[in-house]
């Protein structure tokens, strides 16, 4: 798992979070141009998933049509937040909003 860690490479011009419950851990960083990159590795290294988004690929309505999808395959507000490098308040925001259409 430490492999891992240090693959990710976190500068200090970074802003990140990490978590862990269950054996996995999960780190979130935004870069200083908005650009996230997520790591999630299972403790003993038998899994690893990354995933990178960069938010000035798409349109905030193509983000929010991919956060409800995020959220319709069971991902947490919180969740979806950490991966697209937004707040939590947004995406609920969001998620109300895509309601109304």
């Amino acid at each position: 798992m430490l492999s891992a860690l240090n693959e990710f490479n976190v500068r200090p011009t970074d802003t990140f979070k990490i978590t862990g419950s269950g054996g996995v851990v999960s780190i979130h960083k935004t870069k200083k141009d908005g650009r996230v990159e997520s790591l999630r590795v299972r403790a003993n290294g038998s899994f690893q998933q990354a995933t990178r988004f960069d938010p000035s690929q798409i349109s905030i309505i193509e983000r929010r049509e991919l956060e409800v999808g995020m959220y319709a395959s069971g991902l947490s507000q919180a969740e979806i937040a950490d991966l697209l490098g937004i707040s939590q308040a947004t995406v609920s925001l969001d998620l109300r909003k895509a309601k109304k259409r």
